[in-house]
């Protein structure tokens, strides 16, 4: 007995001094510790953002302010190995509810291993930003995260959702990127990225779950242009995957698509994108669409602008489109699921869902479909998108961007049981007004205005959607 507890003490003294030895050097070895941040102060003035004046949500003129400060820490270490972590707050000024008082969260943390086996391979593990292209398809956990929410609603502490912090993905991604390898030199990267979007109850299979490759290169010949093909693949086995009728399926949906850019005379940026869905639909984001066998839709994104850099104020000018096909709220289940989107070019339309979605702005309108009262569709399917948008610097650091756009649904609303079908979801102009203080402090001005079509403003209920929604956002940020 007193030979096994001398053995046993014997074997804890190794293996305690065999941490002490790989970890002392660990700490040594760090190359560089960067540590920064930053504080945002936004204030806000909005006005009737459902669509329907006087019905006491979302309406008359409400005025608050938000508070965003992040904390950054990084490292260099040795062997191509590298950290980073942000941790962030975010809160409406008093409103005291819970987390927005003070806590800090998570925001971003995540390893980065470079040149992995000696290879052109790099790997980052952890809570990361990912975004492929303009982030058409894949960009921000802001939908997911603030939909779904992920079983941590860490940004419920603000009402502004679409201004949170907290859009990383918990993700798993490999990057082979064959243009610096000695043996083959090609303009080729392979991105593979594996992305928990939702754990739901650890033991049981009911996650959702993303994993899709991208396949890009870069032709510096052609008008410094470049090209990428991606596949992405959501797999759904939450409860809520349910689909009806039948037994208990699991959602599947995949996502085909071809990116390109190029610049083919200087000033001027041509860009386009094509996407296409198909599979077996899930939840919707927007709240609209049900769960069926038939999810298929196409996406795209098609514009152009031109820089007119030898003028004075650097005015620019350019024209886009975007797409996302579906139907409305008649029975059929077609219709873009948007999945990871990070790609916004307004600051009301593109946040608009139907009626009782949380998260976002539903508009207070019903349409009708077969005799049944529904939710209009929102800013995240059926509908075409037309946009011509332009900017100048009038002064050194002022920047003064402007958007118009103009939306159609694809798939028309029917506002009344047995009417025709209205497709006019109405305009939007977006002013973005930023200036450079100093090198450290930005200030910033957003104004947006949405006109509601004829979609919104022929309903036969009391919640008329006939209201202009517009709102105004001022901001001040320091860097650290």
């Amino acid at each position: 007995m007193v030979k096994a507890t001398l053995k046993g003490a014997v074997l804890l003294f190794l293996v305690a001094m065999g941490m002490v030895a790989t970890s002392v050097p660990s700490f040594a070895e760090t190359q560089n510790v960067k540590v920064g941040g930053d504080i945002t102060t936004r204030a806000f003035f909005r006005e009737n953002l459902d669509l329907h004046d006087n019905d006491g949500a979302l309406d008359g003129e409400d005025n608050f302010f938000m508070s965003t400060v992040g904390i950054n820490i990084g490292a260099d270490l040795t062997e191509n190995v590298s950290t980073f972590i942000r941790l962030a707050n975010e809160r409406d000024w008093n409103t005291g509810t819970g987390q927005a008082t003070s806590d800090f969260d998570l925001s971003q943390a995540y390893v980065t291993l470079k040149e992995l086996f000696y290879s052109p391979l790099t790997v980052t593990v952890g809570q990361q930003p990912i975004r492929w292209g303009r982030g058409f398809v894949l960009g921000s956990n802001l939908l997911p995260g603030t939909v779904l929410g992920g079983g941590d609603d860490r940004n419920a502490s603000i009402a502004a959702n679409e201004f949170t912090d907290f859009t990383a993905f918990d993700a798993i991604r490999a990057t082979l990127d064959l243009s610096g390898a000695a043996a083959v030199s090609l303009p080729v990267t392979l991105d593979y990225v594996y992305i928990k979007l939702d754990e739901n109850t650890i033991g049981l299979p009911d996650d959702i779950n993303l994993q899709g490759i991208n396949l890009g290169t870069r032709l510096d010949d052609f008008g410094n242009s470049e090209i990428e093909a991606y596949y992405l693949n959501k797999r759904d086995k939450s409860p809520a995957a349910a689909l009806t009728p039948g037994p208990h399926k699991n959602g599947s949906v995949s996502t085909i698509g071809i990116r390109g850019s190029a610049r083919p005379v200087d000033g001027a940026y041509a860009y386009g994108e094509l996407a296409y869905q198909f599979g077996k639909r899930t939840s919707d984001l927007s709240g609209v669409l049900a769960a069926g066998d038939a999810q298929q839709a196409w996406g795209l994104d098609l514009g152009a602008d031109f820089t007119f850099a030898d003028v004075a104020t650097t005015p620019k000018i350019g024209a886009e489109w975007v797409m996302y096909t579906g139907k409305d709220v008649d029975g059929a289940v077609q219709g873009w699921d948007p999945i990871a989107r990070g790609f916004f070019t307004t600051a009301i339309r593109d946040f608009q869902t139907g009626s009782g979605v949380t998260g976002f702005y539903g508009t207070d309108q019903t349409c009708f479909a077969n005799g049944a009262v529904g939710s209009c569709t929102g800013g995240y399917s059926n509908q075409h998108q037309l946009s011509i948008y332009g900017g100048l610097k009038p002064i050194e650091d002022l920047n003064i961007d402007q958007r118009v756009s103009w939306f159609i649904l694809d798939d028309g609303a029917i506002p009344v049981a047995g009417a025709k079908r209205q497709s006019y979801a109405g305009m939007e102009w977006d002013t973005v007004a930023t200036y450079n203080y100093t090198e450290d402090v930005q200030f910033g001005v957003i104004y947006a205005l949405f006109a509601p079509g004829s979609t919104y403003r022929t309903a036969v209920s009391a919640t008329s959607g006939d209201s202009t929604a517009q709102e105004l956002i001022s901001s001040v940020s320091v860097k650290f």
